[in-house]
This record gives C-alpha cells, sequence and structure tokens, in this order.
C-alpha cells in the first residue's frame, strides 16, 4: 500500500507491516511542508495541476477498463480511442458496454 503519489510504501504480510524503503520526501512534500497548503489549493489559484484532477482520471479509467476487458477475454486486446472498439476480438468489445434496460437507456 502507498500513498496516491506512490510515496511511503508499505509492506501488509503475514500480519506484520513493514516499509520497503525509507521514506524519502519529494519537493512537492517539502514545498507543500512550507505552505501548509493541500495539494490542489495552488491548481485552484491557477497553479500547477492537482496530482487528482478530472484530466487525469479519464485516461486512468479507460486504462484500468480496459484491463478489466482484458480479463474478461482472456487475453491481450488491442483498443482503437476513436472507434471505441477493440480491434483484435470483436467478441470482447460487448465488456465495453453494458446494455441497459428499456426505459433506461443513455
Amino acid at each position: 500500500m502507498a500513498g496516491f503519489m506512490g510515496e511511503d510504501p508499505q509492506l501488509y504480510a503475514q500480519g506484520k507491516r513493514e516499509p520497503l524503503w525509507p521514506p524519502q520526501p519529494s519537493e512537492r512534500d517539502q514545498s507543500q511542508e512550507e505552505n501548509q497548503s493541500p495539494p490542489w489549493l495552488p491548481a485552484l489559484k491557477g497553479g500547477p495541476q492537482s496530482p487528482g484532477s478530472f484530466l487525469n482520471a479519464g485516461p486512468i479509467s479507460d486504462a484500468v477498463t480496459l484491463g478489466t476487458v482484458s480479463l474478461r477475454a482472456g487475453r491481450k486486446v488491442l483498443f482503437d480511442g476513436d472507434s471505441e472498439k477493440i480491434t483484435n476480438d470483436a467478441e470482447a468489445n460487448k465488456y465495453l458496454y453494458r446494455e441497459y434496460r428499456k426505459g433506461w437507456e443513455l
């Protein structure tokens, strides 16, 4: 287990918790400690983008979804983002979308 940005990784095994290596504060951590502000506040003020930005969420969600589709299909899948279809396994496309009940369609 680790923090949102992969900091301070911990290994939980056989009922024990062990650090994987001594945590090293990053430049971002040090600047946050100096400012005492949450990481998303500078983004609101026009500063650098927050690590939890919605601009990052789309590609991350797509990667997780395609990983799940690949597991369900039982093989590697090739995805064409423009057509939003899997190109090497037509049968796997059924895992990309769900069939909604009548009256609940999008």
